[in-house]
């Protein structure tokens, strides 16, 4: 008989000094947090069976999150609550559970939309007319660094908006196939500087959008 398992959906925070987790170190902290609450993670099949855990969009190392996602698998049906009142006693400080939902069948974890809040300093560039010139821009290029190599990205097309409420900066960045922006390249492309205009350890994740709800 096939083993029957359930779905589950965790919304989280990640703030205070567990920002700068890297995202390997936080799949094992709730890798572990998941076991220490003795909870039936159901594994992977194959010779390296794995714990049915994912996180659909990692989180930068030093940006704090808000309401981050976790999916998991369990093996046996457990009420969310029951779920969430063991889970809660291992997780540590700095992670925090903002809702646990039981969720039918293996959901689309795919993101759409990203929401991040940056408080900006005094000074920093950005005005209204700053916005207009970003948003009617038809392309945006910028510049990649990795693995000692470099390539040029148009991120104008991950923009969905952008708005200045009082002194934050809100971004909303769309995710498809083909990748997304980081605010801290919309931020270069508005002239903001960091350590100068804004903070980078300030820049917050508010919300994780995902192909499918919740």
């Amino acid at each position: 008989m096939s083993e029957v398992k359930q779905f589950y959906r965790l919304r989280f925070a990640k703030q205070g000094d567990v920002r700068f987790t890297s995202h390997l170190d936080l799949m094992r902290l709730l890798e572990r947090a998941l076991r220490r609450a003795r909870l039936p993670v159901a594994m992977s099949r194959g010779f390296n069976p794995r714990p049915q855990i994912s996180i659909p969009a990692p989180l930068g190392v030093g940006i704090e999150g808000c309401n981050e996602v976790l999916d998991f698998e369990l093996s046996d049906w457990l009420s969310p609550a029951d779920v969430q009142a063991r889970l809660e006693a291992e997780l540590p400080e700095g992670i925090r559970i903002v809702s646990l939902q039981n969720v039918p069948g293996k959901q689309d974890r795919r993101p759409n939309a990203l929401s991040y809040r940056v408080p900006l300093l005094p000074g920093h560039p950005v005005t209204r007319q700053a916005l207009d010139r970003l948003l009617s821009a038809a392309h945006l290029v910028v510049q990649r660094e990795r693995g000692g190599k470099s390539k040029m990205v148009d991120i104008r097309p991950y923009i969905g908006a952008v708005r200045l409420e009082d002194e934050d900066l809100l971004l909303l960045l769309k995710c498809t196939p083909d990748g997304t922006a980081r605010p801290e390249e919309v931020l270069g492309a508005l002239g903001c500087r960091p350590g100068d205009h804004y903070l980078p350890g300030a820049i917050v994740r508010s919300h994780v959008s995902l192909s499918s709800s919740p």
